[in-house]
């Protein structure tokens, strides 16, 4: 009986314009958000692949530089300050480069808010690297925004999902067919559930299609990477289908399952991020931004005037740093006091510094725990943990690109308190810059687990809903 079922409505479905229009619609909204993704990638690419030729590049004319003058070919009096370590430190300096994930194109996230590339100089503060990633004020309304394909399955597909299922029994009831069907030995939540799982069925084979056919376009090879990300866009069908299936069971009229799907629609994608969203900026607002600016370049001009002073107290604190030919004056003395008192600028501001970082945190941290109230939010967080745009993807790419600054200065200031210079082939030793997408921790489990809850509890509601009902109001509403 039940492959009876399905061969004939399987044949009304395939005659049905709606199947067709579905497939087509869908197919070419995943390619046009593929296109516009894989855009922004090739472009971020060509920006970070840019800034990297042009660092190796300065190498190379320094390199040559320098060994023109160890070799005598310049003259020291007029060229020997391009062997000077400060100088190499702040106009040869590192690109820190955070290079888009393999599915970046898959949801723009953060990558549209944060940089790419940053460079270690011998010269600027620290805190400035941690200012440049304080944008940051409304972690889920900037969460959303570009049409890529994360777009595409989060708004789109829960509207397609409800327009191919708000009626199945309301369509029937209307046009007298449900009599005639329950007059046969089935049982009306086992029709309308068989009828709700083959549209599930039909509607996942199109998206997989779509999101396959979209993949190759984008020059992403066939892989197990892929499968989560197939997972949890069937896990996100799923619960759209029992939002439908619980909308049926109720018996209404078409006009009616219709306000109610897109009322479901309305609160779960759009107005619970938003509220989320407000809730956390104001329970944890962030202090200004440019009051934190002006705090550390007061900080820093206060120290600067007494650079002296504070190099003084610096020699006494690191007494292994002191120049071992003291017959000869240092050379980068006024520099040295500069950096001494970085030291001091640093703990000056390290509590303005600390409460922004604690309020941005604690904002990222109430959007990421009440992301589980919506399975929007849920496959929003899930697939910018996929495409290697999350929030906590450049904020390890910040912690690194800090670590870096401090292993960049390491190497110099110590050749620079003894009074050393530059030479060719010191450009080998100077520290490289990695960022590792692994050592961000994966909550891709939690979110899938979630949405599973989601959809297997909504099926769950949609039987109870059944036998609370029951059949007599559906027949006579």
């Amino acid at each position: 009986m039940f492959f009876h079922y399905v061969k004939y409505e399987g044949l009304q479905l395939i005659r049905n314009r709606w199947a067709v229009v579905l497939l087509i619609v869908f197919v070419v909204l995943c390619l046009f958000a593929v296109s516009n993704g894989t855009g922004k990638v090739t472009l971020r690419k060509a920006e970070t692949e840019t800034a990297v030729n042009t660092m190796r590049e300065a190498d190379e004319v320094h390199k040559a530089k320098i060994d023109s003058l160890e070799k005598g070919l310049l003259s020291l009096e007029d060229d020997g300050w391009r062997r000077r370590l400060n100088y190499i430190g702040n106009r040869a300096p590192r690109v820190a480069v955070m290079p888009p994930a393999s599915l970046a194109f898959l949801a723009t996230g953060q990558s549209d808010l944060y940089p790419h590339t940053m460079k270690a100089y011998l010269y600027v503060n620290i805190e400035t690297y941690a200012a440049s990633f304080t944008e940051l004020s409304n972690p889920v309304q900037l969460m959303f925004g570009s049409f890529d394909l994360a777009f595409v399955l989060i708004y789109l597909l829960p509207l397609l999902v409800l327009a191919f299922s708000y009626n199945l029994l309301s369509e029937e009831k209307e046009q007298g067919l449900l009599r005639l069907t329950l007059a046969q030995p089935v049982s009306l939540y086992g029709w309308l559930f068989n009828k709700m799982l083959l549209r599930f069925f039909l509607m996942t084979a199109i998206v997989w299609g779509s999101l396959i056919v979209a993949l190759l376009v984008a020059g992403v090879s066939w892989s197990f990477g892929i499968l989560p990300l197939l997972g949890l866009v069937t896990l996100y069908i799923f619960f759209w289908f029992a939002v439908a299936l619980i909308v049926n069971v109720f018996g209404k009229t078409s006009g009616t399952n219709a306000v109610a799907v897109i009322s479901v629609w309305t609160v779960l994608v759009l107005l619970l991020p938003a509220v989320i969203s407000q809730l956390a900026n104001n329970l944890y607002p962030v202090p200004s931004r440019v009051n934190m600016i002006h705090e550390m370049r007061t900080a820093k001009a206060e120290a600067e005037k007494e650079a002296n002073k504070i190099l003084a107290s610096y020699y006494r604190d690191h007494p292994e740093l002191a120049q071992q030919d003291t017959t000869v004056k240092n050379q980068y003395q006024f520099y040295l006091g500069y950096f001494a008192s970085q030291d001091v600028v640093k703990k000056s501001v390290a509590p303005v510094l600390e409460e922004y970082r604690e309020k941005s945190e604690a904002q990222k941290q109430f959007v990421e725990s009440f992301r589980f109230v919506s399975p929007a939010l849920l496959l929003q967080h899930a697939l910018n943990d996929i495409a290697g745009t999350s929030s906590r993807h450049y904020e390890a790419y910040k912690n690194r690109v800090i670590a870096f600054t401090e292993e960049w200065r390491a190497w110099f200031l110590p050749r620079m308190f003894n009074n050393e210079l530059m030479s060719s082939s010191d450009f080998e030793k100077l520290p490289s810059f990695e960022y590792n997408y692994d050592e961000v921790a994966s909550s891709f489990a939690a979110d899938f687990v979630a949405l599973l809850v989601f959809a297997v509890l909504l099926t769950g509601i949609s039987v109870w809903v059944y036998r609370k009902e029951g059949l007599e109001p559906v027949l006579t509403s």
